[in-house]
């Protein structure tokens, strides 16, 4: 899972954006019997809320992660299938079926089965069909699927397009924009050798062309990323494994708080360098590079060429097959 500026990745917080409007109650002689909402639905409703809010607390390591989300993950099946099955007619079921979507990684994250992709599409498209369900439910369910496409350019550029002129003010669409422009990037990174530069937060000097015969990994984080802090054993394990037969690594912050960055990276042992301005999503090599979901990794080769853009996947075996060539 990635943490995006508009979706907490692993947090089910869509229901905070999609929130339904509270009316007063018509008079009984005036609800359309196919219509009124049963009182029971909203009792229903108002616990589902409190599961889709996601956990409390941060959880503080992957373990916990995992477990935090695989108890909310069940407790969601269980209350959304209740729910669907009571108040089959609920308009609200287009809102719990969008947020059952959008947790559809989660489960692969905690260790549960989840749905195939074509599966995700489908749910997402009866949305998109359904003539009770909402503009902002409908702008949300248009924007998983764009994102769904990610892995096909040709295909996520046609979706873009076609959403954004029909939700020309959903609030995702800056995110859409920057998966753009770094499609585009990534172009431009497969035809010649990646030249990235700095001075890291303890003053050392940075040059990736000085690195060429090594395999890097470009990580692009923050300590406020949940789902970058929990990549962090997983990372650190490899590199203690391979770093001694070629096997750099070089962070890219997005903090905005250094004292931060340096007390984490401390506490967590990462030796690696670590760029950090202090802007954010601002980040000079963030913008430059189009990243706008994070954590992203980067593999680069002997040659400094980038031959993997998303490296968190196996990623052991891709450095180690990188470090044979």
């Amino acid at each position: 899972m990635k943490f995006t500026p508009l979706l907490l990745s692993l947090s089910l917080s869509a229901a905070s954006l999609l929130k339904a409007d509270v009316l007063p109650e018509p008079k009984e002689k005036d609800k359309p019997a196919d219509t009124a909402k049963p009182a029971g639905a909203d009792a229903a409703w108002a616990e589902l809320e409190k599961i889709l809010k996601g956990p409390a607390e941060r959880p503080k390591s992957r373990e916990e992660a995992v477990k935090v989300f695989k108890e909310l993950l069940t407790a969601m099946d269980e209350k959304g299938e209740a729910f669907l099955k009571a108040y089959p007619k609920d308009a609200r079921r287009w809102k719990l079926k969008l947020e059952l979507a959008q947790a559809n990684q989660a489960r692969t994250f905690a260790g549960m089965e989840a749905k195939s992709g074509e599966e995700v599409t489908k749910s997402l498209q009866e949305i998109l069909a359904a003539d009770d369900a909402d503009a902002e439910t409908k702008a949300f369910a248009s924007f998983l699927v764009v994102m769904q496409s990610e892995e096909n350019a040709e295909e996520f550029v046609k979706l873009a397009e076609a959403h954004k002129k029909a939700y020309p003010d959903f609030k995702g669409n800056s995110q859409i924009d920057g998966q753009l422009k770094k499609m585009e990037a990534e172009k431009t990174l497969k035809e010649m050798p990646l030249e990235l530069s700095f001075t890291s937060t303890e003053g050392k000097e940075i040059d990736l062309t000085k690195m060429r015969g090594k395999v890097v990994l470009i990580d692009f984080w923050a300590t406020w990323c949940g789902p970058c802090v929990a990549e962090i054993p997983s990372v650190l394990g490899t590199y203690k494994k391979l770093h001694e037969k070629g096997f750099e690594i070089v962070g890219i912050s997005f903090d905005q708080d250094k004292d931060k960055l340096e007390k984490m990276t401390k506490e967590k042992e990462m030796p690696w360098p670590q760029y950090f301005d202090g802007e954010g999503w601002g980040n000079k090599f963030g913008k430059q590079y189009g990243i706008s979901s994070i954590p992203t990794m980067w593999l680069v080769d002997k040659k400094g060429m980038v031959v993997d853009t998303n490296a968190r996947q196996d990623l052991e075996k891709k450095v180690e097959k990188l470090l044979a060539e």
